[in-house]
């Protein structure tokens, strides 16, 4: 038996809590608890509209951690608004570091 969406939306927006205060990227929580990363961040935008109602609440700052220091393979980074900005080619640390800056 399936369940309905309200259980679903709640169970996620659950796991959202969790891994906010997990310290771990959300790739990685979802690895772990064996979420689909597509459904994450869908079930992500819906908890942001949800609970960031005004665009003062968002943040203004948030949190850069590099798994590895140097060039990566590929590099995804998640502004505050929800728009990601997606690097198919190696970026360095550094570059990441000036385009945020």
């Amino acid at each position: 038996m399936m369940r309905n969406t309200e259980e679903v939306k709640s169970a996620m927006f659950s796991h959202i809590d969790r891994w906010k205060s997990s310290n771990q990227s959300q790739k990685s929580y979802c690895g772990e608890h064996g979420i689909p990363y597509h459904v994450f961040h869908y079930y992500f935008k819906r908890y942001r509209a949800v609970h960031v109602e005004r665009k003062e609440d968002m943040p203004s700052f948030v949190k850069l951690r590099l798994d590895s220091p140097g060039v990566m393979a590929h590099a995804e980074l998640i502004l505050p608004d929800g728009k990601r900005l997606i690097f198919h080619q190696a970026v360095s640390s550094a570059f990441l570091k000036a385009l945020i800056t």
